[in-house]
Formats: structure tokens, C-alpha cells, sequence
């Protein structure tokens, strides 16, 4: 699936992080056969599924989706068009909070500003009968001391 907007809620750590994971997973390792302890065999497990976690948060002509990628596999999990019944937008400053709802349940992804005429876009082209509702139109303002 091809990604059109992806979200500013995608993640994977970065290469300085991926390096520190690395590097803190082999000392696990070392120090757990040195010393025979098993709970840091355990810790640097999870240090290396940092290492290759990533999730991608997009919007496709499909619908919504979200990849998770992990030492196990991808998971793949889509919102089709057609079960968004309504979409609700918040924005805050340069960025926009979309709530996608199914029912009484769905999908919250956080976009950027600019990204708003695309998206409604894509919700006339792809869902025309999901009903859209902006809840506040802020711009973010230095707290007054």
C-alpha cells in the first residue's frame, strides 16, 4: 500500500539509539555467560527488539493503516473508507489530531497542519458519508507567568 500522508505518530528509534541498544544488548549478553545470569539474557533481548521496531502510521487510497514491525514479523492492521463513520479534528499549534471513528471505537493519528486539505481530500473522494467535525481551531501561545 502506498503511503499518501503518514502520520507524525510513526515511530523507530534512530541511529545513535539503535547503536546504544546494540552496544548495551552485547554487554547483557557478555555479562550474563561471565556471571550466568538469565535476567540479562532477558534485557538484551529487548534491547535488540528496540533495535528493529517500527511503527508506520499512514493514510492510503485503502484507508488507515498501521504497520508494526518487529523481531516476530509485520503486522498490518487497516481501517477501510467505508467502516469510517465520522472525523473528528483537533488542532494544537502545527499539529492536528484526527480521531477516525468505526462506531464507538477507532483509530486517534496525529498529522501536521498542513496536512489538512489532503486528508479532507481524500475523506471526500474515499468516505463522502463520514461526517466531519472540527472541535477547536487554536494556535499554541507561550504560557503567561
Amino acid at each position: 500500500m502506498e503511503a499518501i500522508i503518514e502520520s507524525q505518530s510513526s515511530y523507530s528509534a534512530s541511529l545513535k539509539m539503535k547503536v546504544v541498544l546494540f552496544l548495551f544488548g552485547v554487554y547483557c549478553i557478555y555479562s550474563a555467560f561471565s556471571a550466568f545470569e538469565i535476567y540479562k539474557i532477558i534485557v538484551a533481548v529487548v534491547a535488540f527488539y528496540g533495535i528493529v521496531y517500527k511503527k508506520k502510521i499512514y493514510v492510503s487510497s485503502n484507508g488507515l493503516v498501521r504497520e508494526v514491525r518487529g523481531v516476530l514479523g509485520t503486522s498490518v492492521e487497516v481501517l477501510p473508507w467505508e467502516d469510517v463513520k465520522g472525523v473528528t479534528i483537533v488542532y494544537k499549534g502545527d499539529s492536528m489530531m484526527a480521531f477516525f471513528e468505526k462506531g464507538i471505537t477507532g483509530w486517534k493519528i496525529l498529522f501536521k497542519r498542513e496536512d489538512e486539505r489532503l486528508l479532507r481530500e481524500l475523506l471526500d473522494k474515499h468516505a463522502p458519508d463520514a461526517e466531519l467535525t472540527v472541535v477547536s481551531n487554536v494556535r499554541s501561545r507561550p504560557k503567561r507567568r
